[in-house]
């Protein structure tokens, strides 16, 4: 075999094992979104203490937010019911070098980066509160620093979630019901 095709034979070779041994540099796949683990070929999850943690501030109908720690490359982040496999409210516009997936058929239900860019602990995720109840939330995340370097399913302190508006929870229909039956009674 001549010089020029046994260089497009291992150039073809490489190119077929490529995928399998590149991380998903432009983000999680939608495979990961029940189990949260990466499918980086030959890296496993960081056993012992994560140097990140999971800061989450509830304000009314959304929740801010982020990843605590040194610069991180990599993320899926979801929120859930405690103890649910499912993820559950959605992701409004996704900060630079991250978007949205569709974890289980919903669209913007989870958040994962775009790129390899760093981000940090200034990076803030925005999640919007299915306001069907006031309930407690936990927000999971699988964080990577790099390929090799990962932190599985770290979890976030549970969050109380409680929808505003007047008729939005069944907390405001009764104040509202309240109301106007005492408005009614001054009559």
């Amino acid at each position: 075999m001549e010089k020029p095709q046994l260089s497009v034979v291992i150039l073809g070779l490489l190119a077929a094992c490529w995928p399998a041994a590149s991380p998903f540099p432009s983000g999680a796949p939608l495979g990961s979104c029940q189990t949260m683990a990466p499918r980086h070929a030959g890296a496993s999850p960081q056993a012992g203490a994560s140097p990140y943690s999971i800061m989450a501030k509830s304000y009314n109908d959304k929740v801010e937010v982020k990843i605590m720690g040194p610069t991180y490359r990599g993320i899926l982040l979801e929120a859930r019911y405690p103890n649910d496999m499912l993820a559950i409210g959605t992701w409004s516009a996704p900060p630079n070098d991250t978007k949205t997936i569709p974890c289980f058929s919903k669209a913007n239900s989870a958040i994962t980066h775009s790129n390899t860019n760093p981000k940090n602990n200034m990076t803030t995720y925005t999640w919007i509160v299915p306001c069907s109840k006031n309930d407690t939330v936990v927000f999971l995340a699988t964080v990577a620093r790099s390929r090799e370097e990962y932190w599985l399913k770290l979890t976030s302190e549970n969050v109380h979630l409680t929808c505003s508006g007047s008729v939005r929870t069944l907390h405001g229909f009764s104040v509202l019901a309240v109301l106007m039956i005492s408005g009614l009674a001054m009559l």
